[in-house]
């Protein structure tokens, strides 16, 4: 006899992942109604740190660490989370003091270009430490050689996101291309679009085999607390 989706397997599975309700279904139909493959099907098929950070509101970095100290747990990765309590955001509780730095950089004899950041932390021990100065020093480097608008990919506003994927359909469509492919081409265009315009997902300009987002979750490891990139400002004379 053929599974039939039960709506309590749905709200189950949505629990363990934190993935939308049609995403959920098809994974139980294709599945047979076993969770445990249900919930691998989902994995492969969404990012799995994006629906971390949207069920705990940790930040990208955490949630990469998170997500390698459970093995690849889902579940165990929101109970690490929560625990450490790095789904409270830096500073956004009533009365708590916002420790961190603002590093600045202008660039070159002529000083045409300059950019600042703000990366907070938790302590103030951290905030003095000599790896986070570092740390803040180099995404402030990032900033002036890659300009950036974005701190990352969930921050790009939904009408840019929709203008750029109407944009990158209609081209593809142009080119004659099936509906199919189609989609591959147009998440393809996405995500070289975040690389090259959202921080987190940019490449190290130093390494490009690293992400600035590996960079924050070395520091978030090697520091033992949150670390978060607030905000940056890139100015160029004339612009």
């Amino acid at each position: 006899m053929a599974y039939r989706v039960k709506v309590e397997d749905i709200k189950s599975l949505r629990a363990k992942t934190s993935a939308g309700m049609a995403l959920c279904k098809e994974a139980l139909t294709k599945s047979d109604g076993d969770m445990e493959k249900a919930v691998e099907y989902i994995n492969k098929r969404s990012d799995v740190i994006s629906r971390l950070r949207n069920l705990t509101g940790a930040k990208i970095g955490l949630c990469k660490l998170a997500l390698e100290e459970a093995g690849k747990d889902f579940e165990k990765a929101v109970e690490i989370i929560k625990e450490r309590g790095w789904n409270e955001p830096i500073g956004e509780d009533l009365g708590e003091k916002i420790e961190g730095v603002i590093e600045s950089y202008v660039h070159g004899r002529e000083q045409k270009l300059a950019a600042l950041v703000e990366v907070r932390c938790k302590t103030d021990f951290v905030a003095r430490n000599d790896d986070f100065r570092e740390f803040a020093h180099e995404v402030v480097l990032q900033v002036a050689a890659m300009k950036p608008q974005y701190i990352s990919k969930e921050d790009v506003p939904e009408n840019v996101l929709k203008e750029l994927k109407d944009l990158f359909t209609k081209e593809a469509k142009i080119e004659g291309k099936t509906e199919n492919i189609i989609e591959k081409i147009v998440e393809g265009k996405m995500e070289k679009f975040y690389s090259e315009k959202c921080l987190l997902q940019q490449k190290w300009f130093k390494d490009e085999g690293k992400t600035v987002g590996d960079l924050l979750s070395n520091a978030v490891q090697k520091m033992g607390e949150p670390i978060e990139i607030a905000r940056f400002i890139l100015w160029e004379v004339g612009k």
